[in-house]
């Protein structure tokens, strides 16, 4: 395939770190895989000398909120890492990101409008691409 609409992610989650299952109405993720940079300048340099360090793998993502899926709430409050599932488009099941997560949640609510979710979540261990 090629470029696909992204109206087909998914995020999914699981405690347990088993089968992660789909958060419900949720309408965007990001992941972000940046490295960090050490700086090695030295004395007598021309410039600043960086190396790579640590990748920093973290994203964020909102939605509305949905009654018949608490799962977002329920990691945020956890104290240990649940499994994550980042997949592009469900055309395209077998490309995604996983790994295991901490994540966090907000809820915002007004007069005019649906109740709104948001996440961010933050790596918790090695992260992998698929395929």
């Amino acid at each position: 395939m090629a470029i696909l609409s992204g109206r087909n992610g998914q995020v999914l989650y699981d405690p347990a770190g088993v089968t992660p299952v789909a958060l419900v109405s949720l309408k965007s993720w990001k992941a972000s895989f940046k490295t960090d940079y050490i700086d090695v300048t030295c004395f007598g340099d021309a410039n600043k000398v960086r190396v790579p360090g640590l990748p920093d793998i973290a994203g964020s993502g909102d939605g509305f909120w949905n009654s018949s899926n608490v799962v977002l709430f329920a990691a945020a409050s956890a104290t240990t890492p649940g499994k994550l599932k980042l997949v592009p488009s469900s055309v395209e099941p077998t490309f995604f990101w996983s790994g295991l997560a901490y994540m966090s949640a907000d809820i915002d609510v007004a007069v005019n409008g649906a109740p709104g979710v948001s996440f961010s979540w933050v790596a918790a261990g090695p992260f992998v691409e698929a395929p």
